[in-house]
């Protein structure tokens, strides 16, 4: 199998690389989401093949990469480094990074502290600063302290799906329930404590698409200031979608956007 490894901890990140001539484009997928769901994503399945080299990565904590239970290894400067440990492995020296949600928070960290190997961001659904106590917040924190006491991320599963009132398609469900419980609960924690990704976000030069659900009321308004913060970041809306359907089913006209900023970065 693939992996890379982060030079501080020696972490394994798992890596799924397509090839090819095109220039690189990183997937990140949302918490709990491992590299066989991501690949299946409405950006993902958009992007041309025979123009963008797919490069998919399980997070820390997720699917083949290595599961720390130590809220101390998930730092945002760990993961960030496990992203840099991806194109290094691979001799890439820079790429586009695409991050839905959890992988948007991700996406921000790279935007941080390794913005020399970015050539472009594309985030959607999340915010730089620290995280809110707000609904989501609380039924994720909530549903993990379940899900690592029962043993199981079935919690978790029937949590979302009751707060975004939703049923998950076989294949997701699949995919949540095959986490490990303590890990995802150590990352979690470790990320609200992080506190705020940048001090100063008016002081990035990378190039960045930013968009949510404008029924995310979690993230949304933090996310439209962030696209106010960073010079030049396009931010967009998706009419009637929440945090979930806003992860799961993007516009036509997101996926145009994401294709201009890369066409235009590459």
């Amino acid at each position: 199998m693939p992996f890379a490894r982060n030079a501080v901890d020696d972490a394994r990140t798992y890596v799924e690389d397509d090839g090819g001539p095109g220039t690189p484009v990183v997937f990140h997928g949302g918490f709990g989401e491992p590299v066989g769901l991501v690949r299946s994503s409405a950006l993902a399945r958009a992007l041309p093949r025979d123009e963008f080299r797919h490069i998919y990565v399980d997070h820390r904590g997720h699917g083949r990469s290595d599961k720390p239970h130590n809220a101390e290894d998930y730092s945002i400067a760990l993961r960030v480094g496990d992203a840099v440990s991806v194109l290094d492995e691979l001799g890439i020296e820079g790429a586009h990074f695409v991050g839905m949600s959890w992988g948007g928070r991700l996406g921000f960290g790279i935007g941080e502290h390794a913005p020399e190997r970015v050539l472009s961001l594309v985030i959607g659904g999340q915010q730089p600063y620290r995280w809110p106590d707000s609904p989501l917040v609380r039924v994720v924190t909530e549903g993990l302290a379940a899900a690592r006491r029962a043993g199981s991320m079935q919690p978790l599963v029937e949590a979302f799906e009751d707060f975004w009132n939703v049923t998950f398609p076989e294949e997701r469900q699949r995919h949540v329930l095959d986490n490990d419980p303590a890990a995802l609960d150590a990352a979690w924690r470790s990320a609200l404590d992080e506190g705020p990704i940048s001090d100063d976000l008016s002081s990035w030069r990378v190039p960045c698409l930013i968009f949510i659900g404008e029924s995310d009321l979690d993230f949304a308004a933090q996310a439209e200031r962030a696209a106010e913060e960073i010079p030049g970041a396009e931010f967009m809306s998706m009419v009637e979608r929440d945090h979930y359907r806003a992860h799961t089913q993007q516009l036509d006209e997101v996926v145009e956007a994401v294709l201009r900023l890369l066409r235009a970065n590459s």
